[in-house]
């Protein structure tokens, strides 16, 4: 986040690198929900809005008064005085005034005012006057519903602190999809948007095989982005089920940036059609060809992967249409047409919603990318900030700074400096003039009167754009200064060039004669607005010093002799951010650059930052205090420097790409429920895996309840993007799955449409059969009530004080067939106390993860939490007298993931006789006393035979003769 946007002809040097003008606040609650307030504590009516009641006056509030209010807000936010302030001037355009200050203003008045309604962020982009903005507030301020909840009310706490994390951004694999059995209507419509490539020829004839009414856009046809956008509003007009744009390999910047273009125009106009196709399922498609890894496996020539950032449209569609299915694929270019087509529809049919961007190979193995909405895991290390980074640079390297002379990319290069005394060639488009006279002596805080009063003295009205102008150019010309001051005194030389680095001539003279050792590109422009107002002019100018800047500069030194490329990226591409399609497919596409680019050039040090919300620029008290409430930690200054530094360490010269902040989308999650959901999931192969195999009762292995149980919550989850199941309620085990002979084969699973109740989504989910010849019922397997919400609850505490008389080895438990499990489940270590009516056990595993985490959820780890199901059934067998095995749990309760291969307490209590078994709680608790996770009235069931069972499971994997099949880590169930 940082200044505002500057106008076109002087655009800025240095936009943030995680530039999030205002976090989309989370769309007021279902009806019903509990927004924590009440009238009593002085909650509005529809009646209160209509009359002014709280404004002290009784009456309605008159749009004089909300516009001077404006006036005087605009005047004290910009440092015009408040008589050039043209209540009809465009905010942006001529007055300055960014999405940020924007915010600002209307915080203002609905302090003033609070019963005036909120203005959501797409209609900020609408209102470009304070007219405009008086008769929205004026004007809806008698509308029959309340007025929502203020979006601060609906965010997240979470305080702001220096501390950073730098997270690697990677590939991790995905189980197949799960297919729903009718996610569109009998007569879909689809528009498919491609340059008449063979495959989208044959991909648009396998959908109207399959019944799709299919309108294609052919995009050759047209050069002028005005007709094809006329082409793009009539294809896509009235109900639209696919809005599918396909994108093949372009031979450079300028044509991978015309198709970045048409993508978002695309999805501007999709929208529309794609929002009124009906109850079933509308999607917005992205499909390319580079390596089936999106583009981050970097065998596609760096300039044809920068295509790849389609998938940054694709995020920022999702994050404005939450209700749309998105998704960007990108399939192998080796697959044959009839394949990619398969692949396609699979993808389509795909039952999870919160993977946007999916890459299949040419094996059809499927991969995403993380941190993402997709829960998998990824390595995170803390920015030290206390060290001292030893950065690889020495006093002979030369750097080449896009966009280094102000903002975030100078603060970096000169703590570069700092530590070593390189040169720096900052390029920058704004010019370096002298000062002028007037100006020189004027402090920062007051340089925006002195230009008013500079142009007033002329005699005439000043004009506020003109005034935005000068002060931004003077502005700009003192952080220059500071920046080359900085430098220097760091003990590094630092030359400031204005230049356009879009220009290959005018970059080639600047840089003749350097032995250019490292490029950093930090420059970039923003022109933040929602996709229904996206201009072709506007992503050109954002796309175009991120894209052809980089080539440009490229392209005058000799690649041979780089050192260093570091790349400024952004969590709005990686992640997705309102309003900024044009700068999320920028940072996309640079992403897919560095991967083909180490590729090629595996000595060279190559890295994307995808950068956090910075504290800084535009950052005031205000927008501080926004941030922090939804949960968003801004990166300090400081601390995003040092990580900057570190990154040039000899231990982060591996990583190709990372994000330095919070692995949190800049934008909210309200609960809202999936609708009711039918699919199938394949088992074949799982009978293979170590894991299962591992878990044998008798002579057959048999599926874990808690992967029955991970099986629910995953498919919950996976249909809800942004929640977490937080509570499973009856799970019962009703059929278990027991691997016997031949492949596993197909299951069907159910989840009901869900019911807002506060802050979360509750469904019922189950795993069935789908019958056979005797049977006209469904077999049920697995069944179970789940509450989601976007955070878990606040963990209780409990206290551990085992009362025996010290530690006992627990792999006895495994070994006398106490439990039945084989070594990659045997997850307990010392009995601390074992009595009848109590059992507390130190545990340790490492997870692993089995089928790509399919029966895994966000605090769900199937492997570890068997562990919570195998204390309970060491305790029941105690007080039964034989073993016994689960078939249910009345409750569980998720804090906080199990933590993989670190220690944790078990306690297993209160064994409760009931209907011919047993019930016992299990709960998992940290060193500190924290609870991770609550399993309550876990029903277990014993039989004569079972005992014997045990015994046999513990012979068959004490006498398996092959290290292989004990040693951790081999196959599919391999530790994370």
């Amino acid at each position: 986040v940082s200044a505002p946007v500057s106008p076109p002809d002087t655009p800025p040097d240095t936009p943030p690198p995680a530039a999030a003008p205002v976090p989309a606040p989370v769309p007021a609650r279902a009806a019903g929900a509990d927004t924590g307030t009440d009238t009593a504590r002085g909650t509005r009516t529809s009646t209160d809005a209509a009359t002014g009641a709280g404004n002290g006056t009784g009456n309605r509030i008159s749009a004089d008064t909300v516009r001077e209010v404006l006036v005087d807000t605009v005047a004290e936010k910009t440092g015009y005085p408040a008589d050039l302030v043209d209540p009809g001037l465009d905010l942006e355009a001529e007055l300055g005034i960014d999405s940020i200050k924007r915010v600002q203003m209307i915080g203002v008045v609905q302090d003033r005012f609070p019963e005036l309604p909120v203005v959501r962020p797409e209609q900020l982009g609408e209102l470009r006057t304070i007219d405009q903005l008086v008769g929205h507030l004026v004007g809806e301020a008698g509308a029959a519903d309340p007025k929502a909840p203020s979006p601060a009310a609906e965010f997240r706490s979470a305080a702001g602190e220096e501390r950073t994390r730098r997270h690697r951004v990677e590939l991790v694999g995905l189980p197949p999809a799960d297919r729903l059995a009718r996610p569109f209507p009998a007569e879909p419509v689809a528009v498919v948007a491609d340059r008449g490539e063979p495959h989208a020829t044959a991909l648009a004839g396998r959908l109207a095989h399959e019944g799709w009414t299919v309108r294609r856009v052919d995009l050759s046809a047209y050069t002028d982005i005005g007709a094809l956008e006329e082409e793009f509003a009539a294809a896509t007009s009235g109900p639209l089920h696919l809005a599918l744009a396909v994108l093949g390999t372009e031979p450079d910047a300028l044509a991978a940036e015309r198709r970045l273009t048409e993508t978002v125009l695309f999805a501007k106009h999709a929208r529309n059609g794609l929002r009124t196709g009906g109850a079933h399922r509308a999607a917005f498609v992205t499909l390319t060809r580079l390596d089936g890894g999106l583009g981050l496996l970097g065998t596609a020539e760096p300039e044809a992967a920068l295509v790849g950032g389609a998938g940054g449209v694709v995020k920022t569609l999702a994050a404005e249409e939450p209700e749309l299915f998105c998704r960007a694929v990108d399939l192998h270019p080796g697959l044959d047409a009839d394949t990619s087509a398969d692949l396609l529809l699979a993808e389509l049919h795909d039952a999870a919603s919160d993977t946007l961007e999916v890459g299949v190979d040419a094996s059809g193995t499927r991969r995403t990318v993380t941190p993402g909405r997709h829960p998998a895991r990824t390595a995170s290390s803390e920015v030290d900030v206390h060290g001292a980074p030893k950065p690889l640079v020495t006093a002979d390297d030369v750097f080449v700074v896009l966009g280094g002379g102000r903002g975030i990319t100078a603060l970096c290069v000169a703590a570069l400096a700092e530590h070593c005394p390189a040169r720096f060639l900052l390029l920058g488009r704004s010019p370096l003039d002298q000062e002028p006279e007037w100006a020189a002596a004027v402090p920062d805080a007051d340089l925006k009167a002195a230009v008013v009063a500079r142009l007033r003295s002329g005699g005439d009205r000043p004009d506020p754009g003109e005034a935005e102008r000068r002060y931004g150019a003077l502005r700009a010309q003192r952080e220059i200064r500071a920046t080359l001051a900085r430098i220097e005194a760091a003990g590094g030389t630092a030359t400031y060039h204005s230049v356009d680095v879009t220009d290959a001539g005018a970059v080639r003279a600047v840089l003749a004669g350097h032995r250019v050792t490292g490029v950093v590109h930090g420059a970039g422009v923003l022109a933040d607005a929602p996709l229904a107002h996206k201009t072709a002019e506007q992503v050109e100018r954002v796309c175009s010093p991120k894209l052809r800047g980089l080539t440009t500069v490229l392209g005058a030194v000799d690649p041979a002799g780089l050192r260093h490329l570091v790349l400024f990226t952004s969590v709005a591409g990686l992640l997705g951010n309102a309003g900024q399609a044009d700068y999320a497919a920028a940072n996309e596409a640079l992403c897919r650059f560095a991967a083909s680019w180490r590729h090629r050039r595996p000595g060279q040090h190559v890295v994307a930052i995808d950068w956090g919300a910075w504290d800084g620029g535009m950052v005031g008290p205000e927008l501080r205090e926004l941030f922090t409430s939804r949960g968003v930690r801004l990166l300090a200054p400081a601390t995003g420097a040092r990580a900057f530094v570190e990154q040039f360490a000899a231990d982060a010269l591996d990583e190709t790409r990372v994000l330095v902040g919070e692995a949190e989308p800049l934008y909210g999650t309200r609960p809202a429920a999936a609708p009711a959901l039918v699919a199938r999931r394949s088992l074949d192969g799982l009978e293979r895996d170590p894991v299962i195999l591992d878990h044998r009762i008798g002579a057959h292995p048999v599926l874990p309840a808690t992967f029955g149980l991970g099986w629910l919550v995953n498919f919950a989850e996976r249909a809800h993007p942004g929640l977490r199941v937080v509570r499973a309620r009856d799970f019962a085990v009703h059929s278990g799955i027991v691997f016997d002979e031949g492949p596993a084969g197909d299951r069907r699973m159910e989840l009901t449409g869900g019911e807002v109740a506060g802050d979360r989504v509750v469904v019922r989910a189950a795993v069935r059969d789908d019958g056979d010849g005797d049977r006209s019922v469904p077999v049920s397997h697995y069944a179970v009530t789940l509450e989601l919400a976007a955070e878990a609850e606040a963990a209780p505490a409990l206290p551990v004080r085992p009362s025996g008389t010290g530690a006992a080895d627990a792999s006895g438990l495994y070994t006398g067939a106490a439990q039945f499990h084989g070594p990659q489940l045997q997850g307990m270590r010392e009995i601390l106390e074992f009595t009848a009516e109590r059992l507390v056990v130190r545990c340790r595993l490492a997870d692993r993860t089995v089928a790509d985490g399919a029966f895994a959820g966000r605090a769900h780890s199937p492997v570890l939490a068997d562990v919570l199901l195998q204390g309970p059934s060491v305790l029941g067998g105690r007080v039964l007298g034989q073993a016994c095995l689960p078939l249910g749990i009345a409750q569980a309760d998720y804090y906080a993931p199990l933590p993989d291969d670190r220690d944790f307490l078990l306690v297993a209590d209160e064994p409760r006789r009931a209907d011919g078994g047993l019930t016992v709680n299990a709960t998992a608790v940290d060193p500190s006393g924290r609870v991770l996770v609550r399993f309550t009235g876990v029903t277990f069931v014993a039989t004569p035979a079972m005992s014997d069972k045990f015994a046999e499971a513990v012979a068959h994997w004490q006498n398996r003769t092959t290290a292989a099949d004990t040693l951790p880590g081999n196959g599919r169930g391999s530790p994370n």
